[in-house]
């Protein structure tokens, strides 16, 4: 009966992302996971599987302190699956959308026995893997040698704690093995810059750091033999154009207001120096477009501040990465498109390049749909929790945006809230991914066109 059962890729990548959370809120549930020998309740237990799943980072207990050395084993393992199988669904969409009907038959090839048939798919899968790999080894040897001769960790300590936190700052992950995240180490800049440009890096998307990686393959081999065989392109693809450009401006007017607004908090950035003011800053302006790690406490930040910090996280990282939100991609598309209207132009151009009217309304379909979700959600929330507006637009983003920052109030939600929330982790990692496929492979065409009117707007 089942083998009869045909799933569509977006309903194979949805069911299988729900079906992990499960497997993963039942490991945690069980009495070994826990410090303490009991069994974890069941909102708990869902709210930190869909987390991990998800690669979000918010915790509804505390990481350190509820869970044993199990308990963290799954959560990583929980993390590695759920960020791999993003970039990867993501990463082929990207590559592969050549027609409509091939993407199809390639999606659908991986979930069935026969991928081996599909060499490119396998490669690909295959360097997103080793990229993975590769970063998350270079965070963790210089974590790994910072605990060992700084901290003095014993070497067992030290791979622990290097393992884990490489793991969950590749994948944009928030969870950290201490309870006040990261906060410990807001005067450290060997730990810091490390994980601000790994996590920057990662939130460029696969699809850029390949070809960031080629060109430096293609320089050097130029360098060595000094053949013009090995010329450089002369133009970056739009798209690693679009997401640099706007991953390193965010990155700098996140972090110039996060640090404008802070300077005087005396609960924050107040008793600082000048230097550790911008440092701790622009960290928390990278931390806050997906990774969810903090230096400071974020719920003793202004009310302004969480405002700053909803925009950038409702903005994300880019496509094909492990970072949540809109994606930068999308959110370019938007000003761009606003921007031509403004001027009365009749296309949508960037750089040299047009954009086509389906991605144009890709971008709005995915930005309206967050923001309704968004809106929605918080407004329920309102009406049945105790908590202000702020806390919970704040914490809802971040779950959407599938962040990991909080304002505090995570633990204190009720049952209701915490399953909201896992709903909305599992709708920020696969929302965007499941419209973008389901536009591009099903597009209805008419045989006809109604009558033009034209409605008043503005």
């Amino acid at each position: 009966m089942f083998s009869s059962i045909k799933l569509r890729p977006t309903q194979l990548v949805a069911l299988s992302f729900t079906l992990i959370t499960m497997i993963g809120a039942a490991l945690l549930a069980l009495p070994v996971s826990s410090k303490s020998g009991k069994a974890t309740g069941f909102f708990d237990s869902l709210f930190t599987s869909a987390s991990a799943v998800t690669v979000t980072g918010l915790s509804s207990v505390d990481t350190q302190t509820h869970w044993s050395i199990i308990g963290h084993v799954i959560i990583a393992v929980l993390v590695q699956i759920g960020g791999f199988g993003i970039v990867g669904f993501a990463s082929l969409l990207g590559f592969l959308v050549e027609g409509r009907i091939s993407l199809q038959g390639r999606i659908s090839a991986i979930s069935e026995s026969s991928a081996t048939s599909q060499p490119d798919i396998k490669r690909l899968l295959k360097n997103i893997a080793l990229l993975m790999l590769f970063f998350e080894f270079v965070l963790f040897l210089f974590l790994f040698l910072r605990f060992i001769f700084e901290y003095s960790y014993s070497v067992q300590n030290a791979l622990g704690q290097g393992i884990f936190h490489s793991i969950t700052v590749f994948n944009q992950a928030g969870f950290a093995l201490y309870s006040d995240s990261l906060t410990r180490f807001a005067g450290d800049p060997w730990i810091l810059l490390p994980i601000l440009g790994i996590s920057f890096l990662a939130g460029l998307g696969f699809p850029v750091l390949v070809e960031i990686r080629d060109r430096l393959r293609l320089r050097i081999l130029s360098a060595i033999r000094r053949s013009p065989n090995f010329s450089l392109p002369a133009h970056w693809s739009l798209n690693s154009r679009i997401v640099l450009w706007a991953s390193f401006t965010l990155l700098a007017v996140g972090g110039l207001a996060i640090t404008g607004w802070e300077w005087w908090n005396p609960e924050t950035l107040g008793p600082l120096s000048v230097a550790d003011k911008f440092t701790q800053g622009f960290f928390l302006s990278g931390m806050t477009r997906s990774t969810g790690l903090n230096t400071i406490d974020t719920g003793s930040l202004d009310s302004g501040t969480w405002l700053i910090m909803d925009v950038l996280m409702f903005i994300g990282g880019g496509s094909a990465s492990t970072a949540g939100g809109i994606k930068l991609g999308t959110f370019v598309v938007l000003v761009f498109v606003i921007f031509t209207e403004i001027r009365g132009e009749s296309s949508v151009n960037i750089g040299n390049r047009r954009l086509p009217r389906s991605m144009q309304r890709q971008a709005f379909t995915i930005f309206f749909l967050y923001l309704v979700v968004v809106i929605s959600s918080t407004i329920l929330l309102l009406f049945t929790t105790t908590f202000n507006l702020d806390q919970l637009l704040f914490e809802v983003i971040s779950a959407a945006g599938t962040v990991g920052l909080t304002t505090g109030i995570t633990p204190d939600l009720p049952g209701h809230a915490k399953f909201l929330l896992s709903l909305l982790m599992l709708f920020g990692r696969l929302g965007p991914i499941l419209v973008a496929t389901s536009m591009a492979l099903k597009v209805i065409r008419r045989n006809f066109e109604y009558p033009v009117e034209k409605p008043l707007i503005g």
